[in-house]
């Protein structure tokens, strides 16, 4: 009986330690569907400084969905609160144009990413108002890619960029995270007002609060994790 028993405790290891080994299966390509994303905005280097010149960083529409005219296609659409906030003024006859949609891939590679490599350009041809002229502004995303990881499923995004408003154009690096939450950089010692503990958001991902957006925002580049 002995014997038996150590057997048994031998093959009950060995299929203990078998298990352990076994990776996590992926749940493909995950998207936190929100309007409640923050984009921090870095301008590549030796791009020009327009007059009106994209913000450091700003809200964002990020929404995946199936293209019901294709099988197991997946889309994902941006929509930018740089144009949103204006699209009640859009004298363009076809206000779709408003969000960036594009291809997303159904499978996350070796690094854990969704890629959508080309995304419609996403525009507004904004008319005057009591408090702004009028303005032209366009949005056009390459290269993104969703983070997909069960450390953080679909919660960090990066991306090329290359904006355009009233004639000038800028290239600028996205780094993406949700969900955006305000903070306050004069009371630091508060985690909670300053994307800590109680803040809403994933402790693993490196977070820091934008002096001037007052929002929570990526502290490195995707994906951004604390040490």
């Amino acid at each position: 009986m002995k014997r038996v028993s150590t057997v048994v405790a031998v093959l009950g290891a060995g299929l203990l330690v078998t298990a352990c080994d076994i990776e996590q299966p992926s749940a493909g390509c995950v998207v936190q569907d929100s309007i409640n994303w923050i984009a921090r905005y870095d301008l590549k280097e030796g791009q020009p400084t327009c007059v009106r010149p994209l913000p450091p960083g700003e809200l964002v529409g990020v929404f995946k969905y199936r293209d019901p005219n294709k099988e197991n296609s997946n889309v994902l659409a941006l929509r930018p609160a740089g144009l949103a906030s204006r699209g009640a003024r859009d004298t363009s006859s076809d206000q779709s144009k408003q969000t960036a949609i594009g291809s997303l891939g159904s499978e996350v590679d070796a690094n854990d990413f969704c890629k959508a490599e080309t995304l419609s350009e996403a525009s507004v041809a904004a008319a005057s108002s009591d408090t702004e002229d009028a303005t032209q502004i366009s949005y056009k995303f390459s290269n993104v890619e969703v983070y997909s990881a069960p450390r953080a499923p679909g919660t960090q995004l990066r991306a090329d960029l290359t904006y355009t408003r009233d004639g000038c154009t800028a290239e600028y690096e996205v780094h993406a995270m949700w969900p955006a939450r305000p903070c306050d950089p004069a009371h630091p010692e508060e985690p909670a007002l300053n994307c800590g503990k109680g803040s809403l958001i994933n402790p693993d991902m490196a977070v820091t609060c934008h002096p001037t957006l007052k929002l929570c925002v990526l502290a490195k580049d995707v994906p951004s994790f604390v040490d």
